[in-house]
């Protein structure tokens, strides 16, 4: 578990016009059955990240370091007011 920033995404037509939000989050390795069960549905599990429920507005990507990655499945919110968003590697999304 490690504290980072990331950066939550609506895609827009074009990379310059992507409506962006930075948050404060806390990344989670994935563990084996989030990995297979990602990998029956088609994705490439990366990583879970925990962020305040409040600053989730359903974006479907995020962005952390140079990586761009797909929200593929969310949790929450939780009892602390938290929630996980489970990400994968981007395939193909909207041609970038």
């Amino acid at each position: 578990m490690e504290e980072c920033q990331i950066t939550l995404i609506h895609p827009g037509e074009t990379p310059t016009e992507d409506e962006r939000t930075s948050v404060f989050a806390q990344r989670n390795p994935i563990g084996r059955d989030e990995f297979q069960s990602a990998g029956v549905n088609g994705y490439k599990a990366e990583a879970q990240f925990v962020i305040w429920a409040s600053e989730y507005d359903d974006q479907p990507e995020l962005q952390v370091g140079n990586k761009r990655l797909t929200i593929y499945r969310t949790y929450g919110a939780r009892t602390d007011g938290k929630m996980e968003l489970y990400t994968a590697e981007r395939v193909g999304n909207h041609g970038r």
